[in-house]
């Protein structure tokens, strides 16, 4: 593997925590903003960002292997 590659994998996965992050925000204040508990908000951020973590990372799975 190529050192370009490599730090093209590593920018990917990082970019992708931190939309999943960003992600995990929205969902915070959407639910704040819709009157829940903060327990319930953190409960809707976790699985928000769990979620959004999954799919990125088998995309990312997904391209890699097509592009290898």
């Amino acid at each position: 593997m190529n050192v370009t590659h490599a730090a093209m994998v590593i920018m990917a996965i990082g970019l992708a925590v931190v939309f999943s992050l960003l992600v995990a925000g929205a969902a915070f204040a959407v639910g704040r903003w819709g009157g829940n508990a903060v327990p319930d908000c953190v409960a809707a951020s976790g699985k928000a960002f769990a979620a959004t973590l999954t799919v990125l990372s088998a995309v990312l799975a997904v391209v890699l292997t097509v592009i290898r």
